[in-house]
């Protein structure tokens, strides 16, 4: 049987939101490696992008409105950084070291700091690019790619954090991806989302390397 273009099409967007849950179970799971789980999450997607032809960034920022809300979300987002770092003592499943449970990733010297700058630089594009542009829906309400967003990052919390706050987190990140998407939608373009994104995983990043070398 011969499957047209456009069914193939429609198997991969139902197929793509499972990338990162692949990539995250075989790399922090199984290899135990926190870049071999972001190389194999990056790789499909850029596979998915390239295959789609889903490149577009959208418009750009015209407006002072939309220079505005640039700013505003870029601060707002580093915020998620301070609020880890201060709650860090609550947020802990255990007593081991951070510094520990990140070298046993492969998150240490130099490659920790490698893995720092691209995590907040390259991240946020492809994930915007995916999640907010070939995933994106105009719905005003929450859809299950939202979701999809969220759960993949349950499975990076779930050696890390308590069970309570792993939740906590589900809902801000379920919260994080709609309110990205309407970015996009409203503005016909994933700059802001891109930016915000970049300042959350900075801010996040910056927070982990932090607690990592003084708690």
């Amino acid at each position: 049987m011969i499957i047209s273009t456009q069914n193939r099409l429609s198997y991969l967007r139902h197929i793509a939101p499972i990338i990162p849950y692949v990539a995250v179970l075989m790399g922090l799971f199984i290899f135990q490696s926190a870049w071999v789980s972001i190389a194999l999450y990056h790789l499909g997607m850029i596979i998915v992008l390239w295959f789609t032809r889903s490149w577009y960034l959208g418009q750009p920022i015209k407006t002072w409105h939309d220079v505005i809300v640039l700013i505003f979300m870029i601060i707002i987002s580093f915020t998620a950084g301070f609020f880890i770092y201060w709650l860090w003592p609550l947020l802990k499943l255990t007593e081991l070291l951070l510094t520990t449970e990140l070298s046993d990733l492969g998150l240490s010297g130099l490659p920790w700091l490698i893995f720092i700058v691209y995590y907040f630089t390259v991240n946020p594009i492809l994930e915007e690019l995916f999640w907010r542009g070939y995933l994106g829906s105009p719905s005003h309400f929450v859809v299950l790619n939202d979701i999809w967003f969220a759960g993949y990052h349950v499975l990076v919390l779930l050696s890390f954090i308590q069970t309570g706050w792993i939740v906590f987190s589900f809902l801000i990140l379920v919260g994080t991806a709609w309110l990205w998407r309407q970015l996009a939608r409203r503005h016909q373009g994933l700059i802001i989302p891109i930016a915000s994104h970049a300042a959350a995983d900075a801010s996040i990043i910056g927070a982990v390397y932090l607690l990592a070398r003084l708690v």
